[in-house]
């Protein structure tokens, strides 16, 4: 014959237990519990599982049915654009008062005093470096970047200049920062980082220095690597957050980023 599960005759149901509770059965069920003896289900109830020691499961269950929140829409284009201009160039007010005006040799003598004679002697070599690599495979103008970096490199990081291995692995550096800042470097610039490294004779490769030099001009603002999210026809350029590193040539396709930004702004 068949075995009875309640043998003991008819429990009430949690319904009839809670008819009188006004909380929601869904929000008193949620823990139920089963009483067997001699594997025999002998009892039965629910009751609110906050505050057991099975919460920790409920919640858990809760987290797993919840929907994520939906990705917010990105940006609108123009809005990329002007800010990745703004890491480009330093900030808003770099961008709005830039000009494609070329740099010329104002302002790039080394300084006349230093901290202390190694940083003297430090400086002057990366700079002699620095000047022969430009005449070598570049031009006067990207001499003049190559100088502003290091004289901002000098007051904004001296440590950069002093920690290195040699002066060639600092003027690597500049020399990788820049051209990437200006899109000179190859694949899409003319010159071949290659023909740099051995001109310095530096056995490591630039990016590597590249990096330390960057980190040292840009200092703690905002760095990102957004490449994926700029709108197309943006220049692949390396951003510095300088714009007296920049060539005339660069500024000219940056003020015409900025100036469609702008009209798109306006029009939106």
């Amino acid at each position: 014959m068949p075995i009875d599960p309640f043998p003991y005759g008819p429990f009430p149901t949690t319904r009839e237990w809670y008819d009188d509770d006004p909380r929601d059965a869904t929000t008193l069920d949620r823990l139920t519990h089963l009483v067997l003896v001699d594997g025999r289900l002998v009892d039965t109830w629910s009751e609110p599982v906050d505050g057991t020691r099975w919460q920790s499961h409920a919640d858990r269950f809760d987290r797993e049915l919840r929907r994520p929140e939906p990705t917010p829409p990105p940006p609108a284009p123009y809005v990329q654009a002007l800010d990745w201009l703004s890491e480009v160039c330093g900030g808003p007010q770099a961008v709005a008062t830039l000009s494609s005006d070329a740099l010329t040799d104002d302002a790039i003598d080394l300084p006349t005093e230093y901290a202390t004679p190694g940083e003297r002697t430090r400086t002057e070599a990366v700079a002699e470096l620095l000047d022969a690599v430009a005449a070598r495979s570049f031009d006067p103008e990207t001499s003049y970047a190559f100088r502003h970096a290091l004289l901002a490199l000098q007051r904004l990081d001296p440590d950069t200049l002093s920690r290195a291995r040699s002066a060639a692995q600092v003027a690597g550096g500049i020399c990788w920062a820049v051209g990437k800042a200006n899109g000179l470097l190859a694949p899409t610039g003319p010159v071949r980082v290659g023909g740099i490294r051995d001109a310095l004779g530096c056995s490591a490769t630039l990016s590597t220095s590249g990096e330390i030099v960057r980190a040292g001009l840009v200092g703690f603002r905002r760095r990102s690597d957004r490449s994926h999210l700029l709108p197309r026809g943006l220049p692949d350029l390396l951003p510095l957050g300088r714009v007296d590193v920049l060539l005339g040539s660069t500024r000219e396709r940056l003020v015409r980023v900025r100036d469609r930004a702008e009209e798109a702004r306006t029009a939106a």
